[in-house]
């Protein structure tokens, strides 16, 4: 039984082989798998994230510099922005 499915594997891959557009595909296919890898690796998702979260941050000490000099009460602050007081604190 082995034998016959092994035979058939080899006969598979040989026709697979022989075939100039699957070869591409299968080369485009490791590419893309590596390419993901390597991305994965990088940390770019989580780079991302972080950029996003402290340009977010940096928004937002803005807008509540902003308001404060417009003798916005710390407590409308935290409404609009959502920060906590603490970080309200933290910022001034």
């Amino acid at each position: 039984m082995e034998n016959k499915e092994i035979k058939k594997a080899k006969e598979v891959l040989e026709t697979i082989s022989q075939d100039e557009k699957e070869i591409r595909l299968a080369e485009l296919r490791e590419k893309y798998r590596m390419d993901q890898h390597a991305i994965m690796l990088a940390g770019y998702d989580k780079g991302l994230k972080d950029g996003l979260e402290q340009g977010m941050m940096k928004e937002r000490k803005e807008i509540v510099k902003k308001l404060l000099e417009n003798d916005v009460s710390q407590e409308e602050i935290a409404k609009i922005t959502g920060l906590s007081k603490e970080e309200i604190e933290n910022i001034i």
